[in-house]
Order: C-alpha cells, then sequence, then structure tokens
C-alpha cells in the first residue's frame, strides 16, 4: 500500500486487527517473527505489526530495505530470514516473493506472509473457513490433475500439462512451517510445466492487465506455443500489454508463471477502480470467486515448484473463462461446478 497515512494515531486501531491475524497464524510466544518493508511503504502497518507480535510475547524485529533493492541474496538476509519462525513482507514491489531468500526460508521452515492492500480489503476479506475450506479442496483436486485446459466463448483455448506440481491453496493464513500466503486471499494456482502450455489465450473487454492497473477496452489475442507468447494482437491494449513484456528486455517474461482460479466470494472486481491509487484490489482481483488468472514471467518459487527464474512477473485475472482439470469441467465460465468447491 503507497499512500502514507494521514495520521499516525491510526495505528491503534489496526493492532488488534493484526493481531487476530497472528494469532490465524498460529504466532506464539518465543517465537521469532521477522517484519520488513521497504522505504515507500506504509509506516502504519509494520507498527501494527510489531505491537501484536509484541501482544503474543513473540520476539519480533523490523528491517527496512532501500525500493529500489531488486534482489534478496545476501548472507545477512538468508542468515536472518532462515533463523526466523516466520516473517512478513509489508512493501511497494514484491521482488523477495520469487527470491533465493525467500525459496531458502520456507525450505527451512520459515512460514512467510505478505501483507500489502489497504485497511478497507484486509477487513472485508478476512481469513474465513468458508474461504478456507473451498480453497484447500480446489487445490486439492488441483494437485491430482496433469493436463489443465482453460476456454472461453471469446476464443481462449489453451492446454498446458503440469504432470507432478503442487496445486497451492492461498487463504490468507500461514499456519503451517513452510507455507506462504498473502493476506487477504482466496485462490488455487499451480505452475504448469515450462514450455507445455500451447493454444489461444483472448484477454477480454472487463478482464484486468493488473500491473498496468487496467480494465481492457478491447480484446488481445495471445498466441502462445511451447509455453511463452509469441504474439500480441488487438488494439491500444494489446499495444500497451506487449510495451510492457518488452520493457525489461528479458525473454523468459513471455513463459507462463502459474495459473488457477479465485475462491473469495468477497472479493470485488471493481476495487481496482476505485482502489489502484493505494495499490490495492490487486487481491480482489486474483480472489475473485470463479475468476481465472493467468500470470507470466518468474515463478521459481518452492511452494509452486516452478523453475522459470527472471525479474518479470505479471498477473492476469480473467472473468467467463472455463477451466478443465484432465477432463473434469471444474470453472463453467466463472461458475464453480464441484459442490466441495463451491
Amino acid at each position: 500500500m503507497k499512500r502514507f497515512p494521514s495520521s499516525h494515531l491510526f495505528t491503534a486501531e489496526l493492532v488488534p486487527l493484526f493481531k487476530k491475524q497472528l494469532e490465524l497464524c498460529k504466532v506464539k510466544e518465543g517465537e521469532t517473527i521477522i517484519l520488513f518493508n521497504d522505504t515507500e511503504f506504509n509506516e502504519q502497518y509494520p507498527a501494527a505489526c510489531l505491537a501484536a507480535a509484541k501482544e503474543l510475547n513473540a520476539e519480533v524485529f523490523l528491517m527496512t530495505f532501500p525500493t529500489d533493492m531488486k534482489t534478496f541474496s545476501s548472507k545477512a538476509i538468508l542468515n536472518a530470514w532462515k533463523s526466523a519462525d516466520m516473517i512478513i513482507g509489508m512493501t511497494t514491489a514484491a521482488a523477495w516473493l520469487y527470491s533465493k531468500a525467500h525459496n531458502e526460508a520456507l525450505a527451512a521452515g520459515a512460514r512467510t506472509l505478505m501483507i500489502e492492500e489497504p485497511v478497507e480489503v484486509l477487513r472485508r476479506m478476512f481469513p474465513c473457513e468458508e474461504v478456507r475450506q473451498r480453497t484447500i479442496n480446489g487445490a486439492n483436486l488441483l494437485k491430482k490433475g496433469k493436463i489443465l485446459r482453460i476456454t472461453s466463448d471469446v476464443g481462449t483455448d489453451l492446454t498446458m500439462s503440469k504432470e507432478d506440481r503442487p496445486g497451492i491453496s492461498q487463504y490468507g493464513i500461514s499456519d503451517i512451517k513452510g507455507r506462504w500466503d498473502h493476506w487477504p486471499s482466496g485462490l488455487v494456482a499451480c505452475a504448469p510445466v515450462e514450455n507445455t502450455a500451447e493454444g489461444t489465450l483472448v484477454i477480454d473487454t472487463g478482464d484486468i492487465i493488473l500491473n498496468l492497473g487496467r480494465y481492457v477496452q478491447s480484446p488481445i489475442k495471445l498466441t502462445i506455443r511451447e509455453g511463452n507468447i509469441l504474439k500480441f494482437e488487438g488494439g491500444l491494449d494489446a499495444k500497451l500489454l506487449q510495451d510492457y513484456f518488452e520493457a525489461p528486455k528479458e525473454k523468459n517474461a513471455y513463459q507462463v508463471s502459474h495459473i488457477g482460479w479465485g475462491t473469495d466470494h468477497r472479493a470485488q472486481w471493481n476495487s481496482i477502480g476505485l482502489k489502484f491509487w493505494e495499490w490495492g484490489g490487486l487481491m480482489d482481483a486474483e480472489s475473485y470467486y470463479g475468476n481465472m488468472q493467468i500470470a507470466f514471467g518468474s515463478n521459481f518459487m518452492s511452494n509452486l515448484g516452478g523453475k522459470n527464474v527472471c525479474k518479470f512477473h505479471i498477473d492476469i485475472p480473467c472473468r467467463n473463462h472455463s477451466f478443465y482439470v484432465d477432463n473434469q469441467l471444474v470453472v463453467d465460465k466463472g461458475i464453480i461446478i464441484p459442490p466441495a468447491l463451491k
């Protein structure tokens, strides 16, 4: 959340909310908690989280990084994170998510959590058992699948191999060793095997290019071969998207990163339009019930099992898509079908 608070006094109102969240994450007396932020981030969240952790008698530390920090591979970070029981990131950029330090921290058993959304979103989409259970059930179904297929009435027909890659669940709580999550969240995802995605993806009018904070005004047709985007077709939105991919000059940026569907009935599709000015609404779009979300670029995180390493990552939530796991229709044009997943 980039907007700075108008009053430092508001921090006092956040402490009970953050304490409740940390209790869900099973923070307990004597645990080592590392909070980290960057110099541009809202100061209230780290302060409230620090106070909440202290109320739970945890040993808590705060690390602050420069906003333009792009790599997280120093020994100081690695050693600190690997020794922590829980790591909580509150930053304006998510470069740390697919980093060596994060992967090693997860492998060492640390629980990790991302918090970036505005307070209104944190409260409205606070973790609940209904979302948690349907998300876990969805991830279990996805885990068993081998072949994924995505279709839509506007022309999407994309198939990819998942093989033995895990299905992951995001429900806003990091409550077990080696788990990462994002508060708030409600989604199921997996990283398909690199170079296996084949077909066409059509990003339709009203779908969202998250990194641009933009609702698409006219359809974008992406031709995907061997897991990579080969062609962008369409009007202004297609050109803006292509420019965004080309800017970092990274070959691996065009590779499918992860794919899944949203599971939170409280998420709002219009939140980007209302909240993006303070970098909010991203998790509304990603978690929107029955959406199809596809991402491109880096997916090198141990929980996902992805192998693509690059500095680029973009998320594109789309409505009105159908999602097949093997031959089972799981989401039909935005409507979740299996009863245990509804």
